[in-house]
């Protein structure tokens, strides 16, 4: 340890023997620091992450300099998703320590060594801020679109898990608020908003079940004659109690018929059985032919019913569809183009009427370049996050509109994910494509090396055979 005044190495001593400086309490500091400092570590082991990062943080306060504790908070920082406070943490704890500090060197290295990490982080905080501007301007399920995007790139953002349980909270979908709580649960395990979230749901759920057996239980209802008589369940209950004899009085008697019946009558219907027996059989059997086939008729139809009710499952009202539509048209002509195309895409086009989808068509053409662009990017990031399977569903989005975009980019990186994920064929027709459409530019040339590639390896395999 140092002394604070003149930085003279001291041992034990109360009193600095260089400058006679008091270090006495300079000392129970330091050791207070290190105190919050095993604290935040021991509530890190078990994945108590908030009260971690309250921990870690208290002990900086009583000394700066503390760079385990300082270096263990952009750990948590990160576990939990803010990948640019855990940064910020480590800058400050490599320019406090500059040598001797191994841990900040590996994780800022760490990060360096991934160039794709930090344009993903900037893309996941312009999501998350513009589902709250969502959420402020009351557009809920654009918040929640833009929520499971952020989810879908950075799972660990507690943050985003929590605003997105929130709204289902709002939405009274309390089963997916549950699933996501969950999860973000397992990644902070005592985050008191979290936990606060959980118990209301849990409330709510509870209300809900609580509330469908009093309405299924409360009264019951059965006629005596011309009147009707209700009463409660308990009061029926203590009937059914009270009649217990009489019921197995009357059990009985129906047995003693049934005996009489089968002994007496039986056999006399037996003896009257005659050879129009058979005609009855046949008429039975054609009467079960034909109801099998109206029963036939009836299925189809159901079936075609059903297939023509899936169709509009997913699809919008006419009321939200020209609200979508509406709103679309007026963030355009206000130039943000971005929010507009996310209000476009929510539009189900066949609800609407002729004038309507017409409008619908103008609109579509002017945001389809910013359409486009964002299915683009997205297909680049999960891309560059090695998720082929999500990208190739984005460029193939992009393909489908224009596959000439970005001088033939979109469908070059297609193919190339079609190669990754073991769909040769597909591949090649992609690079094909490329080829002939490309054939000067670095698309169409790297492309033509992959064909070439592949090529080699089946002449291979031929020889081999």
């Amino acid at each position: 340890m140092q002394c604070f005044m003149c930085g003279t190495e001291v041992g034990n001593d109360k009193v600095c023997y260089n400058c006679g400086a008091d270090i006495l309490l300079y000392k129970q500091i330091i050791y207070t620091s290190y105190v919050f400092y095993n604290q935040g570590l021991e509530k890190a082991k078990v994945h108590d992450l908030s009260g971690a990062i309250d921990a870690l943080k208290s002990s900086l306060q009583y000394y700066k300099y503390n760079t385990k504790a300082r270096n263990l908070l952009g750990l948590c920082y990160y576990q939990v998703g803010e990948l640019v406070r855990a940064i910020n943490e480590w800058v400050l704890s490599k320019n406090l320590q500059e040598d001797d500090n191994p841990d900040a060197d590996r994780y800022l290295a760490e990060i360096e060594n991934d160039p794709g990490l930090l344009s993903k982080v900037n893309s996941t905080i312009k999501k998350y801020n513009q589902a709250i501007d969502y959420c402020k301007a009351g557009s809920r399920d654009l918040a929640m679109i833009q929520l499971k995007k952020v989810i879908s790139q950075n799972p660990n953002l507690v943050k985003a898990h929590q605003l997105l349980a929130l709204l289902y909270i709002q939405e009274k979908k309390y089963a997916d608020a549950r699933k996501i709580l969950a999860s973000a649960a397992k990644i902070d395990s005592n985050n008191t908003t979290t936990i606060r979230y959980i118990h209301e749901v849990k409330e709510r759920l509870k209300e809900e079940n609580t509330g469908h057996r009093k309405k299924k239980n409360d009264v019951v209802t059965f006629a005596d004659g011309n009147d009707t008589i209700i009463m409660s369940e308990n009061s029926f209950r203590s009937m059914l109690d009270n009649s217990k004899s009489s019921f197995m009085n009357i059990l009985l008697g129906l047995v003693v018929g049934l005996l009489i019946c089968f002994f007496l009558v039986v056999p006399t219907v037996r003896q009257n059985i005659t050879q129009g027996e058979n005609d009855t059989v046949l008429a039975l059997d054609n009467s079960l032919a034909e109801a099998k086939n109206q029963n036939a008729a009836l299925q189809d139809e159901i079936d075609s019913l059903k297939n023509e009710l899936s169709a509009y499952d997913d699809k919008q009202d006419v009321a939200t569809s020209y609200d979508n539509l509406l709103a679309a048209k007026n963030y355009y002509e206000a130039g943000d183009a971005v929010t507009a195309s996310d209000y476009i895409q929510l539009v189900t086009k066949d609800v609407l009427g002729e004038q309507g989808q017409t409008a619908y068509d103008n609109l579509y053409t002017l945001l389809s370049p910013t359409i486009i662009q964002g299915y683009y990017d997205d297909g680049n990031t999960f891309y560059t996050e090695e998720n082929y399977d999500s990208a190739i569903v984005n460029f193939k989005t992009v393909v489908d509109i224009d596959e000439t975009y970005n001088t033939g980019a979109a469908l070059f990186l297609l193919g190339d994910c079609y190669r990754l994920t073991g769909d040769t064929e597909s591949a090649l027709e992609c690079f094909n494509r490329v080829v002939e459409l490309y054939p000067s530019n670095k698309w169409g040339k790297q492309a033509a090396v992959y064909i070439a590639a592949d090529d080699t390896e089946l002449s291979a395999a031929e020889v081999g055979q």
